[in-house]
């Protein structure tokens, strides 16, 4: 995520550049802006209107802006419609991960104080301890780089190299053989989770736990819902936008890229508005649909 003062204007937020769509929709907008000035330049008209006589059209212009603003109209509804299903996306997406880590760090919270007034032997109540605090803190490493992978084409092992990357809880405390498993293994999330399950169960045999049975339950349900919101968050990374509404979106940007030009240098009387106009327009849409 990137971080930013959002609390006032700042001008150095037009000119930030990483994370930014600009660069992007920049170099989609500026050749159709160079393709209106040559057409402005060498092309005072696309056809001669005895043409467009032949074909029943004695008005062209009027013809041309009548199609041309039913297309800019139903573009802009399916770009800001696509916006604002991504932006639903990204605070379904965030709050999931917050509810996520929440339910995670108060289970193990929990866990950990339920050992309080445990009689078994202090060994084994901080070799538990430790152990649980060490898997949960690679859970919710590989957990982030898991759902960052999502949409990129990547080795199965990269999210966990990423993962070690992170601030870790001594992650070497956690023997070799269980860390090359979780590195070889696809499902790490999974894995890790019943490792943590199996790890409460031992812990309940060996009476680590100073609680009834019922408080203790309570701790394994807030770690399953935990993990339903991570699989909330999972389908949103993973689950794009339907792709018949993508490719008939996607149509229309092209079309509009090819079109905008034509049209701009036959309305525009000026030649230095007309690349101005032009960009514009394209910029814009090639924008709002990167945000999205």
């Amino acid at each position: 995520m990137i971080e930013y003062t959002g609390a006032k204007f700042h001008p150095r937020l037009l000119v930030k550049f990483n994370g930014s769509v600009f660069p992007f929709s920049c170099l989609v907008a500026l050749p159709a802006a160079l393709l209106s000035v040559v057409l402005k330049a060498f092309v005072t008209r696309l056809a001669e209107d005895a043409e467009f006589d032949a074909l029943g059209l004695s008005d062209p212009e009027t013809v041309l802006g009548v199609v041309w603003s039913s297309v800019s109209s139903l573009l802009g509804f399916l770009v800001v419609f696509r916006t604002s299903q991504a932006y639903a996306r990204f605070w379904e997406g965030t709050t999931a991960m917050h509810q996520m880590l929440g339910e995670w760090f108060d289970a193990t919270s929990s866990l950990v104080a339920f050992c309080k007034r445990s009689k078994a032997d202090k060994k084994a109540i901080l070799v538990f301890q430790h152990t649980l605090v060490r898997l949960v803190s690679m859970l919710n490493a590989v957990v982030l780089m898991n759902l960052s992978s999502c949409n990129a084409e990547v080795d199965s092992k990269i999210p966990t190299v990423r993962a070690f990357e992170l601030e870790l809880i001594d992650a070497e405390g956690i023997d070799q053989q269980s860390l090359l498993a979780v590195n070889q293994v696809e499902d790490k999330v999974e894995l890790l989770f019943q490792w943590v399950q199996q790890l409460i169960v031992e812990a309940d045999v060996q009476q680590i736990f100073s609680v009834a049975p019922p408080i203790l339950s309570r701790a394994i349900q807030e770690l399953a819902q935990g993990m339903v919101k991570y699989h909330d968050a999972s389908k949103i990374a993973r689950v794009p936008l339907p792709f018949p509404y993508m490719q008939t979106m996607e149509a229309f940007l092209v079309f509009h890229w090819i079109v905008t030009p034509f049209l701009t240098s036959m309305w525009v009387r000026s030649l230095l508005w007309t690349p101005v106009l032009t960009f514009i327009q394209v910029f814009f849409f090639w924008s709002l649909n990167s945000i999205a």
